[in-house]
């Protein structure tokens, strides 16, 4: 009976050392700072229509967000980060708190927006493949 317990304990332990082995593991996603796939997806209401390559969104972020100053970025309890045991992709989803000020007049504004966001492995390295972003509401001050 002690071997059998022992035994399960140790296969039970086993599975969770080698669980997560490839590039695009919890614990990357949740370090942040992931480099972004050349053709990658995004959409954001910001964008009008959605964006199909890195560079295309980098360009939308520019034309929709480049007068934005003192950006902050939170995520809420809701956060999860899940990763196929391969390592190979995981996504990450939940409600993110933002806030920022324009530069031109000084406003600011925060939201609560929800978010998603794929990854998956390239070679070695975790990309981020797809990212979509609705807000929930705008708040002036």
């Amino acid at each position: 009976m002690r071997f059998g317990c022992l035994l399960t304990l140790l296969l039970a332990f086993a599975a969770v050392c080698i669980a997560q082995t490839g590039p695009c593991t919890e614990d990357a996603v949740r370090k942040g700072s992931l480099p972004t796939a050349d053709n990658s997806f995004a959409w954001m209401p910001a964008y009008n229509k959605p964006t199909q390559t890195k560079a295309a969104s980098q360009q939308a972020n520019q034309e929709s967000f480049g007068d934005r100053i003192n950006s902050k970025f939170e995520w809420a309890d809701d956060h999860r980060v899940v990763a196929a045991p391969s390592g190979d992709m995981a996504y990450e989803h939940g409600t993110m708190h933002v806030s920022y000020d324009m530069k031109g007049d000084g406003s600011h504004h925060s939201f609560d927006a929800v978010m998603l966001m794929v990854y998956q492995a390239d070679g070695q390295v975790c990309r981020q493949v797809a990212l979509t972003m609705n807000p929930l509401e705008d708040t002036v001050k």
